[in-house]
């Protein structure tokens, strides 16, 4: 369980929040409110105020990698920093035996990275982050707009994918999205930044 004992990211508190494998929130705020500091916040990514543990290990006591692979952050653009796509994984099988239920064809592997569309950086970007998800220790993802150049389809795709590691509870995911239909379907809980300060509320 990851758990948010207070938190404070550039006047952003949150306290006595929680995510066990399994779940699925969505995070929601006016433009502006801090939404993607938040969530860098939890990823070790921003600086910040407060006391966060995983498992009961507080985030002191491991190191900024050890904790930023089990809790991981995927922005809404993400960076690249190699130039094929393949060059960002580890297991180039486990990679070709993926990409279909993402819809992304064999041959972008070997793409540079400069020719892909929005949707397909997107897509590559989140499998990139979940490379090395069923190795035994669940893991958090904190994603940031992840399907916002996706068709519906598509967006399902990637939906069904998460739905399926995290009823194995090897995942849990805290996201967030503008569309409304996308939170009704995908999300169990919700959080809201109102008031400076992050609530757990109603669906």
């Amino acid at each position: 369980m990851l758990t948010i004992h207070n938190l404070d990211i550039k006047g952003i508190s949150a306290h006595g929040l929680t995510i066990q494998p399994g779940d699925c929130v969505s995070l929601s705020g006016a433009s502006g409110m801090g939404k993607t500091l938040f969530m860098k916040g939890i990823a070790d990514l921003q600086v910040n105020r407060g006391e966060i543990s995983l498992e009961g290990r507080g985030r002191s006591d491991m190191s900024a990698p050890a904790w930023r692979k089990r809790v991981t952050f995927v922005g809404a653009n993400p960076a690249w920093w190699e130039e094929r796509v393949v060059d960002h994984f580890q297991d180039r099988d486990w990679l070709e035996a993926v990409l279909g239920e993402f819809d992304l064809p064999v041959k972008l592997m070997e793409a540079p990275v400069s020719r892909l569309s929005n949707g397909e950086a997107q897509r590559f970007a989140l499998l990139r982050a979940l490379e090395g998800t069923e190795e035994g220790q669940a893991r958090y993802f904190l994603l940031d707009e992840p399907t916002s150049a996706l068709d519906s389809g598509r967006q399902l795709m990637v939906e069904n994918l998460l739905n399926r590691l995290m009823k194995a509870g090897q995942i849990a995911v805290l996201f967030v999205s503008h569309d409304e239909h996308q939170i009704e379907r995908f999300a169990q809980r919700h959080w809201q930044i109102y008031d400076r300060r992050v609530h757990e509320v109603s669906l």
